[in-house]
């Protein structure tokens, strides 16, 4: 189905209250509920007309209504078989066969004769010309105010839409693995520093054991209170390091160390090489 028929069947069941096909299928529901009733009716008035001729056939033989189970050596059933084959019994097997027989051929050209009832319902009474709902001119009294969208236009940037969307989700995703992985680590040191504190009040706490003045604990402990801001300080400090280290080692390449030698280091050179000599000469004599 394309938009064209889809926009036309939407009207139709906005209006109607129910879909097209709907209608269609409750008039062949219908139909069907009538036609395996008559079927079972069938069966019935010859499962009927037969016992009807079975009791025509025992008061025949002399046979009356409290007797009619009673068989002697079989007499009776073979008097239903000759009078089966005569006509003058419907046989049960063949009620049985022929309605079954008949219901097939019924449904199959009744399906047949449905399937072009569907088709020239759909295509000719429960529709409306595709162009007159394309334009507008054809809309419910509650759409008169409404503009007609053209779909085709909000379609062309649907792709592009999702591919933002797309890029912005995995964005978001990659960014949430990112806090997450944060969040552990500060949670981690958030713990880490509160066993620090604890510890830090127990040491306090048990001033009287060491040789420290009560003044200089309390200014020990006031040093130490703001715990989060000497962390970072320390965090700073540490990527201030860092960054001089690094900034050092690419200014200092190997192409740029070359230092000018001291008097102090030609003296200890010249001094070196004349006893290195001096040895030298003592092993060779």
């Amino acid at each position: 189905m394309n938009s064209s028929d889809y926009r036309v069947t939407a009207l139709l069941t906005e209006h109607l209250g129910f879909a097209p096909l709907t209608l269609v299928d409750e008039v062949i529901n219908a139909v069907n509920k009538i036609m395996y009733n008559c079927f079972d009716a069938l069966e019935t008035f010859l499962t009927k007309r037969r016992d009807a001729q079975l009791e025509k056939l025992r008061r025949d033989n002399g046979i009356g209504e409290g007797d009619a189970d009673i068989d002697t050596n079989g007499l009776m059933d073979e008097k239903i078989s000759a009078a089966e084959e005569r006509g003058e019994v419907f046989p049960l097997a063949e009620i049985h066969h022929g309605t079954s027989e008949l219901e097939t051929l019924l449904v199959s050209h009744v399906d047949r004769n449905f399937d072009k009832f569907e088709l020239y319902t759909l295509r000719n009474i429960l529709t409306m010309p595709r162009d007159l709902v394309e334009d507008g001119s054809v809309r419910l009294k509650h759409h008169e105010h409404l503009d007609n969208l053209d779909l085709t236009e909000t379609q062309a940037g649907k792709g592009e839409n999702i591919a933002s969307l797309l890029k912005n989700i995995s964005y978001e995703l990659q960014l949430r693995k990112v806090l997450q992985a944060q969040l552990s680590k500060a949670q981690k040191l958030v713990g880490l520093l509160s066993r620090y504190k604890n510890s830090i009040d127990a040491l306090i706490l048990t001033h009287l054991n060491t040789q420290l003045s009560a003044d200089s604990i309390r200014k020990l402990k006031e040093g130490l209170t703001p715990m989060n801001e000497n962390v970072y300080y320390l965090i700073s400090q540490l990527r201030e390091l860092v960054d001089q280290v690094s900034r050092l080692t690419h200014t200092l390449t190997e192409d740029q160390m070359h230092f000018r030698p001291t008097n102090r280091d030609i003296y200890l050179h010249e001094k070196t090489l004349a006893l290195i000599q001096s040895l030298t000469s003592r092993r060779a004599n």
